[in-house]
């Protein structure tokens, strides 16, 4: 008898359809919906115990967490991590899909599954896009969404734990692919959640709706590109300076480029040397290498693609900001959003017989599983003990654990970074030392906060600079008195007022 034939996909626009195939036996279904459950059991698991072990920070997760909660509250979302109101640092309007989960106490370890889960999507978003390119061929191109889970950035994001840039990549990633299926309300979905994640987004959309007219729809592609122009700068210019009170302030870091995005691109076009010269220094390079080493530099065949991410990659190389260039952290999601995609158009052009696929394929997956075993943070690296997860027993654990239950619910708290994500679920909750001195705090240090309104101080002698503890143990002395005090954790409860 011969093998049965598998399946006929369904229309992925039809829920119901969707919902039947899902259900049954086709095995490049299970393969691709195993990755993905996978992938995101894995580093949910390695995130919580992060988490657990008091390994995250205030910079981030304690940002977004803190404003999500102060809006689930309906109180004014100023966010003292960071002495900013929440939409006054990014515009982050997706934030709000997540309020109602706030309402029924969700906290990081929420917001952790949210976008690992979110994260692992992506991968059908790019199995979906190399099927249509590739003529319907399924088993290449769920192969070839392995490169998106494997790619070591991608893992690290998970690692950094939650960014709305980082939610911002598979929607984006739909909304390439329903963009060249021409399934147009799909992509109406998918590029509003995108755009609604970050800012930053709006500027790979533009390249993408040129794509759009580039490819024959002319009409729909300069809405696209028009609309995410206004949003940009709508977004920029009216809404973040109007929440934060200042201004565009992520304007002011890129040097000598220029102090607006007008004067940074003027700068590039008329003194090109500067840029090649920025543009070519050893970190640059470095960073090229670690974003395209895992599928074998193929994108660069296909540039039209790999422009949606230009936008993002010049602000990171042209920024005097080290750690936009490092490809751990979430200020690489579009760039590699771009690359993924890139690399399944690249592999459509170059290729144009299924063994030619078929090789193509084999090496770029090749590359990214030599990568991410070189460089991630996944159990198949070499790097995975490398102290980015919290391994082995750990003593203070507990210890911190019973100092956190010392500092009342709600009561104005400063603390060291690392038990920010901790105590985070109040109107006052400041990074040490914080708001005695100003250390990343709003835009300049203005309208910085009353010392005065701290009632507790919670510290790890251990991540304390040498002046940090000597202002710690004056505040002891003065204002605070200490309430536990075990393992170098300190909890003090103020019991004078400032002098």
């Amino acid at each position: 008898m011969p093998p049965a034939e598998p399946e006929e996909e369904p229309d992925w626009g039809d829920l119901q359809a969707l919902a039947a195939w899902v259900k049954g036996r086709d095995p490049v279904r299970w393969v691709l919906f195993g990755m993905v459950a996978v992938w995101s059991l894995t580093f949910i698991l390695l995130g919580a115990l992060r988490h657990k072990h008091f390994s995250t920070y205030g910079f981030d997760l304690g940002i977004y967490d803190q404003g999500i909660w102060l809006l689930s509250r309906f109180k004014d979302p100023f966010v003292t991590v960071r002495g900013l109101d929440l939409f006054g640092h990014h515009m982050n309007v997706s934030l709000l899909l997540l309020v109602p989960f706030y309402w029924l106490g969700a906290g990081p370890i929420f917001l952790l599954v949210v976008q690992v889960v979110a994260q692992a999507s992506g991968a059908v978003a790019v199995y979906l896009l190399a099927r249509d390119r590739f003529g319907g061929e399924r088993w290449p191109a769920v192969a070839l969404s392995s490169i998106l889970l494997l790619h070591p950035a991608y893992q690290f994001f998970a690692w950094e734990y939650f960014h709305p840039d980082v939610l911002a990549i598979s929607p984006l990633l739909f909304a390439y692919w329903a963009a060249r299926a021409k399934r147009w309300r799909w992509f109406v979905v998918a590029a509003v959640l995108a755009a609604a994640c970050k800012e930053d987004v709006s500027l790979a959309l533009i390249v993408i709706g040129i794509l759009i007219a580039a490819r024959g729809d002319r009409r729909i592609g300069a809405i696209v590109a028009v609309a995410a122009t206004a949003w940009f700068a709508v977004a920029t210019r009216v809404l973040i300076p109007f929440f934060n009170g200042i201004g565009p302030f992520y304007d002011l870091l890129f040097g000598d480029f220029g102090d607006s995005p007008t004067e940074v691109v003027g700068h590039v076009v008329t003194h090109p040397g500067d840029f090649i010269d920025v543009a070519t220094a050893p970190d640059r390079m470095s960073y090229y290498r670690m974003m395209f080493t895992p599928v074998a530099f193929l994108p660069l065949a296909a540039l039209p693609t790999l422009a949606i991410g230009l936008p993002m990659l010049g602000v990171n190389v042209l920024t005097t900001l080290p750690y936009l260039r490092d490809f751990k952290y979430h200020w690489s999601a579009l760039v590699l959003a771009a690359i993924v995609l890139a690399t399944v158009e690249a592999i459509a052009y170059l290729a144009r017989t299924a063994t030619a696929r078929a090789f193509l394929v084999g090496l770029v997956v090749a590359t990214s599983l030599a990568s991410t075993v070189a460089w991630g943070p996944s159990p198949v690296s070499t790097k995975y003990r490398s102290g980015y997860w919290p391994f082995g027993p750990d003593a203070r654990r507990v210890v911190k654990a019973e100092a956190m239950r010392v500092v009342p619910d709600r009561a104005p708290t400063s603390a060291v970074y690392l038990f920010v994500p901790q105590l985070s679920h109040r109107e006052k909750i400041y990074e040490f030392p914080v708001p005695w001195k100003n250390i990343n705090w709003g835009v300049d240090g203005e309208n910085l906060h009353d010392p005065a309104l701290v009632q507790w101080v919670v510290l790890d002698r251990q991540v304390l600079s040498a002046e940090d503890k000597r202002f710690a143990e004056e505040l002891f002395a003065r204002e605070f008195t200490v309430r536990f005090d075990r393992d170098d954790i300190v909890v003090a409860q103020r019991v004078a007022p400032p002098p």
